[in-house]
């Protein structure tokens, strides 16, 4: 590959600003490797500039290291480069899936520090044909099939996947022959340096064990598609089908689904009576081969991965399950993905489940955002010099459930007098909401500022007087899930 095939592979994603900002994100392997070189090379062409990412996920010994290598590499191009951390207890079960939803938040928060809105991966047609294999493996729908979106986005940034197209020996080749195709490290030419290649030309890279780790679900269907030869493919076909499904998906939330500032949702029940839950030769889902009922699932499920706070939404087969059961039940109540889900008459209620949450008080940054049940988001401000006396330190987090006030009826009362559809919340939803403590004393919960808790504590009988001592505080509750409801859209690359 070389600078105008990369240019027409990163067209499709335009418009970007008019001088770029680029972050990519590199472990060091050839794929990343060859992505952060021709993304320099593209980025000084458009008078921009490219940070590279590497993550340490601190699950080898050698992570550190190779991180290091990867720095001094890409310093060659010219290509700043910074190294994020994922700390704390690592998972025992399900490492793959949780360092790479790791390693996303990781990157997504410094693209947010930095006002970063486009970050690259390097995920390449290889990759993709693995992925379509896996998910016909499980008997994936429409939506799996058609594999990974060469653009989706996060809380702060999109990630666009430039190299779909691209196989992996052509990345390889890339790398080998960089200097073949006009791009040099800047100096006088390759070092000859410990870190020069082995690969017999161009640029060295890093071959990660985990590649050849038979324990990974991944690393067998590699092998597997190698045995038999299968090539890449072409995936068109599966894209226009997850497009159109999409279309549907978007029109039935945006027509029947209502999420509220307080986290819970409201999806409209009158289309599900004349349903066909075997999902075949409904109209609406005539242009898609999906019927209602179907497209239904989808859409819900994206609403419980919201709702209770999921990277991903659950498996559409569980969500037709839940639903065929709230069909047959006016009053029904059960519980998937961390969330509720309520029949209510006309309309079915999803809530936060209180049983999944961690009701242990999480500590508040004095300065900044907090993020809680990932889900919310808390903006606490302090004043820099004040007159009131007392320790403006020790705030947290915890559900309102956990405080004491709130299993009060005349508390829960006083509440829908000031937030008046929170009357027709049954208690579970209302346990759900976070709520802001200072000492284990209730300062605010998200909808009520300090000043609207203290007249619900004051109409509750509870006492107010240490509220007076942080009258001064600003606090700003949103309601923040990791990624919006809906971003359809898939995106497909054609090949070059």
């Amino acid at each position: 590959m070389d600078a105008a095939s990369f240019s027409a592979l990163m067209a499709p994603f335009a418009p970007f600003e008019e001088k770029p900002r680029l972050m990519v994100a590199v472990s060091g392997g050839a794929d990343s490797m060859a992505l952060a070189i021709l993304a320099a090379r593209w980025c000084a062409d458009h008078a921009g500039k490219l940070v590279a990412v590497t993550v340490d996920h601190g699950l080898r010994a050698d992570a550190a290291g190779e991180a290091q290598w990867v720095k001094r590499q890409l310093a060659k191009y010219g290509i700043t480069h910074m190294t994020l951390r994922w700390t704390g207890p690592k998972p025992g079960a399900a490492i793959q899936q949780e360092a790479r939803a790791a390693r996303y938040r990781l990157i997504d928060d410094l693209a947010g520090e930095l006002g970063i809105l486009h970050v690259l991966v390097a995920h390449h047609c290889n990759d993709q044909a693995e992925t379509v294999a896996m998910r016909q493996d499980r008997k994936s729908g429409p939506i799996g099939l058609a594999g990974m979106s060469a653009q989706r986005y996060l809380r702060h940034c999109r990630v666009l996947r430039p190299l779909l197209p691209v196989a992996r020996k052509d990345l390889s080749a890339t790398l080998m022959a960089l200097e073949k195709a006009g791009i040099v490290p800047c100096g006088t030419g390759r070092s000859e340096t410990a870190d020069s290649d082995p690969h017999s030309g161009g640029q060295n890279w890093i071959e990660d064990p985990s590649n050849s780790n038979l324990a990974f679900e991944r690393v067998r269907m590699r092998q597997r598609l190698q045995l038999c030869a299968v090539g890449a493919g072409d995936f068109s076909s599966q894209a226009f089908a997850r497009q159109n499904l999409e279309q549907a998906i978007a029109g039935f939330l945006a027509r029947y689904v209502f999420v509220a500032a307080d986290g819970a949702a409201s999806v409209q029940w009158p289309f599900m009576a004349d349903c066909d839950i075997k999902a075949d030769g409904d109209a609406a889902g005539a242009n898609v081969g999906v019927g209602e009922f179907d497209i239904a699932a989808y859409g819900i499920g994206h609403v419980l991965r919201i709702i209770g706070g999921g990277q991903y939404a659950p498996a559409r087969d569980s969500v037709r399950h839940v639903l065929r059961l709230l069909q047959k039940n006016t009053a029904a109540r059960h519980s998937l993905a961390g969330c509720v889900l309520h029949r209510r008459e006309n309309h079915i209620l999803i809530y936060r489940e209180a049983g999944r949450m961690d009701v242990s008080p999480q500590p508040v940054l004095s300065h900044g955002l907090t993020r809680w049940d990932n889900r919310f988001e808390l903006c606490l401000k302090l004043p820099e010099k004040t007159a009131t006396r007392g320790d403006m330190t020790g705030f947290s987090i915890v559900p309102l459930a956990v405080c004491d006030p709130f299993h009060k009826r005349v508390f829960r009362r006083a509440m829908a007098r000031t937030v008046p559809f929170w009357a027709s919340r049954p208690r579970q939803a209302l346990a759900v909401l976070p709520l802001l403590l200072w000492q284990d004393q209730p300062l605010s919960v998200a909808g009520l500022e300090i000043c609207a808790l203290s007249d619900v504590l004051s109409a509750a009988g509870c006492p107010t007087d240490h509220l007076e001592l942080f009258r001064v505080i600003k606090v700003t509750w949103r309601f923040a899930p990791s990624a919006p409801l809906w971003e359809g859209g898939f995106k497909f690359v054609a090949n070059p």
